[in-house]
């Protein structure tokens, strides 16, 4: 059941209910655990997790990042894995890789006060050898006074690679305003299906792939490119001949992009094959001098600038640990963790931080029997209370409670 929940992010009263189902088809007369209680256990272990003694030594690796803003008050969280450990790893990290080492809430984060935070932390576990994030202000302020390399997450760093190239590129302007027109145009209509993705502002250019993916598609669909039998067969299916000829008229503006279409599509396979390398393998010499070969076969002008502009600032990566053979060089974990976090905080109707952040830490446990059992038997309820009003006080959910109480 716990498994269910932390793994698989179903929710309290979601397992509740499929707990009672299955009683009545089995016709068991057990007593299901409420979802209070299922959320009890599972805050426990992750209280325990935070908590408990971590080794000390002199190679940890540690991930942090903020969580999105909740209110007034925004979550740092921390990360850590051994470097021993990393170095056994032929794969990207998994949640029970890391350790949770520092769930920390504030109303604002400043250099400052990540670097005290910091501190405390290497107090604790022993030497942070280096981190890795993204260079928000506050972190890499925080990481430069607390004296720890900062390796910028290579998700990020490319991110802001394409940012640059295409932020200000007339083509790529226009060839998204004229994707949002489409979108509102056609959404609530029977052509909706060919509507284009919606970017995230926030991460527009770190999900681009998907506007590559519907830019080919659509060309394929207009210049009857598609060669695949079942594909001709369904879209014959569900789509009459008038249907598909509309489809290919509302988007025929898009054979004016092809090139730019082509483009991104050559930087895409590119970036996808770089990010398998060094997520896969880590950074080092030889995954870098492979990273070289296959950004080389890029062909375009922007290719070019983008294969120059990356080969340079890995590099550049590499060179602040020059005494490290394989470098850990993606948090992709961590921002998995955190979306994992914000699906579960959906269940909270203020949508505020509460001490359903210690979920986060819920997360990197094994969840083995003996793990679980050290968790329900020796963390109480008062523990969580009491690191609850220490760590967070009270929160807006409790506060609009008393408000609204008459």
């Amino acid at each position: 059941m716990l498994t269910i929940t932390i793994r698989g992010s179903v929710k309290f009263r979601t397992l509740e209910k499929d707990s009672k189902i299955r009683e009545e088809i089995n016709e068991v007369n057990s007593q299901s655990p409420s979802h209070v209680t299922i959320r009890n256990w599972t805050l426990k272990i992750g209280y325990y997790e935070l908590t408990h003694q971590k080794e000390k030594a002199d190679d940890w690796i540690i991930l942090l990042d903020h969580s999105i803003q909740f209110g007034c008050e925004k979550i740092l969280v921390v990360l850590g894995i051994r470097e021993s450990e990393f170095l056994k790893m032929k794969r990207p990290l998994q949640y029970t890789d890391l350790k949770t080492l520092l769930i920390a809430n504030k109303r604002s984060w400043n250099g400052a006060l990540v670097k005290e935070e910091l501190k405390k932390l290497e107090a604790t576990i022993g030497q942070i050898k280096y981190a890795v994030g993204d260079y928000g202000s506050d972190l890499r302020k925080g990481l430069v006074l607390s004296e720890i390399t900062h390796v910028h997450d290579l998700s990020h760093l490319i991110a802001l690679t394409i940012e640059k190239l295409y932020k200000t590129d007339d083509r790529f302007i226009e060839f998204k305003s004229k994707m949002s027109y489409m979108r509102s145009k056609f959404v609530q209509t029977d052509i909706a299906a060919i509507v284009p993705p919606k970017g995230r502002k926030k991460s527009e250019y770190q999900s681009f792939d998907k506007i590559i993916k519907w830019g080919n598609a659509a060309l394929n669909l207009i210049e009857n490119k598609i060669n695949d039998p079942e594909q001709i067969k369904l879209l014959l299916e569900y789509f009459e001949t008038k249907t598909l000829d509309r489809i290919r008229t509302e988007l025929s503006w898009i054979s004016h992009y092809s090139e730019l279409i082509a483009e991104l599509s050559e930087i895409n396979y590119s970036i996808e094959e770089v990010e398998k390398e060094l997520k896969h393998n880590g950074l080092s010499k030889i995954s870098f001098r492979k990273c070289v070969k296959i950004l080389e076969k890029l062909e375009s002008d922007n290719g070019i600038k983008f294969k120059e502009t990356l080969i340079y600032k890995i590099d550049q990566q590499i060179k602040l640990l020059p005494k490290t053979g394989t470098i850990l060089f993606s948090s992709d974990i961590l921002e998995s963790i955190f979306g994992k976090y914000k699906n579960r905080v959906s269940e909270n109707p203020m949508a505020s931080i509460t001490c359903l952040m210690l979920i986060i830490a819920a997360f990197t446990s094994d969840l083995t029997e003996e793990s679980v059992k050290q968790s329900i038997e020796n963390v109480k309820i008062t523990d969580i209370k009491k690191w609850s009003k220490e760590n967070i006080g009270v929160s807006l959910f409790e506060k609009r409670k008393v408000l609204l109480a008459a």
